[in-house]
């Protein structure tokens, strides 16, 4: 049996690593993505994807971009000049089952030795832009 004394110390302890833990979470999710700019626009009268990259920082270097979903995998690596691109894709056919079934993907190389990656979906020109995944390794 636990002392009433010892119970109180050990209640204590758990209460404050309980408080850090939730205030000061244990994750790489401080990294900040806000400077990255991503986009992938459907355009209804070339039947294509326009796809833009900017990079506030100008630390991007190098891309690789894909679009899955579709009947065969768009599939590009370059390097990044001033930190941005467009990249304009001729489609086939429109998916069957709407854009959701059609993730652009694309990881940068940022500061020469880390790894972004993004994730979004392509949207109509008249839609908000969908939200962007991002994820990160150092």
């Amino acid at each position: 049996m636990i002392a009433p004394k010892n119970f109180l110390i050990l209640l204590i302890i758990i209460v404050v690593i309980s408080i850090v833990i939730i205030i000061a979470p244990i994750s790489n999710d401080n990294f900040d993505f806000s400077h990255f700019k991503f986009d992938a626009v459907y355009l209804n009268d070339d039947n294509s994807v326009l796809i833009t990259f900017s990079d506030e920082t100008d630390k991007s270097s190098f891309a690789i971009l894909e679009i899955l979903g579709m009947e065969t995998t768009f599939h590009k690596e370059f390097k990044i000049t001033n930190s941005s691109f467009s990249q304009l894709v001729f489609l086939d056919t429109i998916p069957k089952y709407g854009w959701k079934t059609t993730p652009v993907i694309l990881e940068i190389t940022y500061d020469e030795s880390n790894t972004v990656k993004m994730k979004t979906e392509i949207h109509d020109e008249d839609q908000i832009p969908p939200e962007i995944i991002f994820t990160y390794d150092d």
